[in-house]
């Protein structure tokens, strides 16, 4: 976490951007013979800077030299071949995968999914369905049975049939015995992408054509529409009724949470009334407080009961539901978001959803025609004809040798062969437990298609996309920094135990105590007992300890005594009397009886290292890093082009 936060700072300062980021390859400097560009400069300093005030010749000044720096230290970890190590390599490819995510998607899918799930986050639908099961990779013959028993279906619905009676009878949806196929209304992500898709392009009232999903085949009416409502917060007091439970038991729950909403109306505390009553193990120690929900997160007794509910802070009336008996208060609405807000979270959550296939299918479409990838299907299918399927699904098959080795697919500079797809099968074998046969090959060779273009894009990006071999290379110096920064300064001076004792008795000067007395503080409920303390305090048998003890046995409020080393005008209290040896005279402060003895005055003097070792060390650090750097600005030749910066300087 630590080198992630480092690697999003790495240069950042106040300095405002600087608008001249041009393809300018004119060198601005060099570090022991590494040149670096105007471009390269300008890119990094407009990247990392965020003001928005026109830049400034001292802001442009003020981050060569730090640029300066940042390269000298990048040259150094290159000669000492940390860029070899392999925890370096291992880490940049960590960094590498995650910052490949975006260029490995079609930005035109990605934006059209974007607007497309925006728009229905706006949207609430309702929907009821029918669904004929079957698995995805069921065999032919059971998928055209499936698909012909939903059509008929159908064309029952279109010729007049009930909708929710042929629901209840006929679909494989367990809840639509109870529900009808109802599914209340939901918005984006709710359901499984092909479901939402064909449930917001049905027109309102209208039937869809049969739709496959994972689940099997489904017909799909489209029955309400109304605008999103957002998100809700809510806390509840619930008590909970059990199938097994009596009427007589039913009755008595109903009884009690009607007596509980009289005690809230009557202005009981409600969250007392909680920790007290409800028996909802996951909110009851909570305040009874739910996370946030939208439409179709909840049963839809308890949704609209509490979207019901007009003002933060309102109380429902008892609530029925499936589970048992709530009380609900509104904690908080939210609206939906604008498009900017939501933005993040929808990438995020399109990045997770099936509707990513989508992108990655037009990408894949584009990859295709961009590195001309071709098939030779007869070869393709010669490996076919050597899988013998009883073989195959008990992990036994082994073919023997191609006499010819034939190009499968080709791509790019890329060529594929019978043999690599034999490898692919046997790999593969054990992966085959049950379903159809002939899809599960089709299926592996279809992800092999995939995975292989992708492969070949990802390994091109650097020389495809200028700003992500500009962003690697930051990442690579940035982490060669991090580490070597870590060993010859942060650890260093953690670790150096000799060296932060020679420094700290070298720069002494910069921990000073200034002068201090050595006080104790007297703080006395009252001014009897002030004055009885004050006379036994000047005496040196009577400790604070016993003091303390004696005064305070009848009541722990009537002596505080704090003692202490404190810089004069440090304390409020110690400066309010003399500064002398001795105990002072009473005063009230503060509805308080104190006074003080002093014990000594102590002149200034050098803070032990153990009391400032953060600060110490974190100058420490500081001083590491200036030697550090005059060394490498010795042993390594900077050249800077003069000219050249001063002609890029704000005018």
């Amino acid at each position: 976490m630590k080198k992630l936060l480092f690697l999003s700072l790495m240069f950042l300062c106040s300095a405002p951007a600087l608008v001249l980021a041009q393809n300018d390859e004119r060198v601005l400097f060099s570090v022991n013979g590494d040149a670096v560009s105007v471009h390269e400069f300008l890119t990094v300093f407009n990247k990392n800077n965020y003001s928005k005030k026109e830049a400034t010749a001292a802001d442009l000044k003020e981050y060569l030299d730090l640029y300066v720096k940042f390269k000298l230290k990048v040259q150094e970890a290159y000669a000492l071949g940390l860029d070899t190590s392999a925890k370096f390599k291992r880490e940049l490819d960590n960094y590498r995968t995650q910052l490949a995510q975006p260029y490995l998607r079609d930005k035109e899918s990605n934006q059209a999914l974007l607007m497309e799930a925006y728009e229905r986050t706006r949207t609430e639908r309702r929907a009821s369905h029918i669904m004929i099961r079957v698995e995805e990779n069921a065999p032919a013959a059971d998928s055209l049975a499936a698909f012909k028993k939903a059509t008929q279906i159908r064309e029952r619905i279109l010729k007049g049939e009930s909708f929710s009676q042929l629901a209840r009878e006929l679909s494989e949806d367990p809840s639509a015995k109870d529900n009808a196929g109802d599914l209340g209304f939901f918005s984006a992500f709710r359901m499984i992408y092909p479901f939402e898709d064909m449930a917001y392009k049905t027109k309102i009232g209208q039937v869809s054509p049969v739709f496959r999903t994972q689940y099997g085949y489904h017909i799909l009416k489209a029955t309400d529409e109304r605008p999103a409502r957002g998100e809700i917060r809510v806390a509840h007091l619930m008590l909970v009724i059990k199938n097994t439970d009596t009427d007589s038991i039913k009755a008595q729950t109903q009884k009690r949470i009607q007596e509980l909403h009289k005690k809230i109306k009557a202005g009981e505390n409600f969250e007392q009334l909680v920790a007290q009553y409800s028996e909802d193990p996951s909110s009851s120690t909570n305040k009874g407080l739910l996370p946030y929900f939208s439409s179709g997160r909840m049963v839809a007794e308890f949704e609209e009961a509490a979207f019901a509910l007009k003002n933060d802070g309102d109380l429902s009336e008892p609530i029925l539901t499936p589970y048992g008996w709530h009380i609900i208060k509104r904690i908080e609405i939210r609206e939906v978001p604008l498009f900017e807000q939501a933005k993040a979270d929808l990438e995020a959550r399109i990045a997770r959803d099936s509707r990513a296939n989508i992108n990655k299918a037009n990408l894949l479409a584009k990859l295709k025609a961009e590195y001309k990838f071709t098939e030779n299907l007869k070869a393709r299918q010669a490996v076919l004809k050597l899988i013998k399927e009883s073989d195959y699904r008990e992990n036994e098959w082994k073919p023997a040798d191609f006499v010819k080795d034939e190009v499968v697919m080709s791509f790019g500079d890329k060529k594929f062969k019978q043999s690599d797809l034999v490898k692919l099968y046997q790999a593969k074998q054990p992966l085959l437990m049950s379903g159809d046969f002939n899809i599960f090959l089709d299926k592996t060779y279809q992800t092999w298609v995939e995975e292989q273009l992708l492969a070949y894009e990802d390994s091109r990006l650097e020389a495809k996309f200028e700003d992500f071999r500009a962003l690697m290379k930051e990442y690579r110096e940035g982490i060669l920094l991090f580490d070597l920064t870590d060993q010859m300064v942060w650890s260093k001076a953690v670790t150096d135990t000799a060296g932060l004792q020679a420094f700290h008795a070298q720069n002494g000067s910069k921990y000073m105590y200034k002068e201090r007395v050595d006080a104790d503080v007297f703080t006395v409920i009252d001014a009897k007992t002030a004055k009885s303390v004050r006379k036994a305090a000047g005496s040196k048998k009577n400790t604070n300890e016993k003091l303390l003890a004696t005064y305070n046995k009848k009541n722990p409020l009537s002596l505080k005594i704090n003692s202490g080393k404190y810089e004069v005008g440090s304390n409020a209290v110690v400066a309010l009397f003399e500064k002398k040896i001795g105990i002072s005279e009473i005063k009230e402060h503060n509805g308080q009886f104190i006074f003080v003895r002093i014990n000594a005055l102590l002149e200034p003097s050098v803070k032990p290292l153990a009391e400032i070792r953060g600060l110490a060390t974190s100058d420490y650090q500081q001083h590491l890093e200036r030697v550090w750097i005059q060394d490498l600005e010795q042993r390594y030749k900077v050249v800077v082009n003069n000219d050249t910066f001063n002609s890029i300087l704000p005018k």
